[in-house]
């Protein structure tokens, strides 16, 4: 996942024209997604998923971080795309 980079945002109909800054970008699949820097709280490390019964078939479990529990989503699955690598 991830690289920060630096990206003006498209400059389609009806979006913000002009948006510049810091990102986050990710891909899933050959479509590729950005996330404001000033949105993204921290990045971790990949950690054991404990699997939760009765979840939606995107959230794959919980992480214990510092004591709280994170659920783990799925965007592949959430998205309905085909399982990655």
């Amino acid at each position: 996942m991830g690289v920060v980079a630096q990206r003006e945002a498209a400059r389609a109909p009806g979006a913000g024209a002009g948006r510049q800054g810091k990102y986050l970008v990710f891909q899933l699949g050959r479509e590729e997604f950005g996330v404001a820097v000033l949105k993204v709280r921290e990045l971790i490390g990949l950690q054991e998923i404990t699997e939760v019964p009765q979840t939606p078939h995107y959230v794959r479990g919980v992480i214990n971080l510092r004591g709280k529990v994170i659920a783990v989503v799925d965007l592949r699955r959430k998205f309905e795309m085909p399982d990655g690598e």
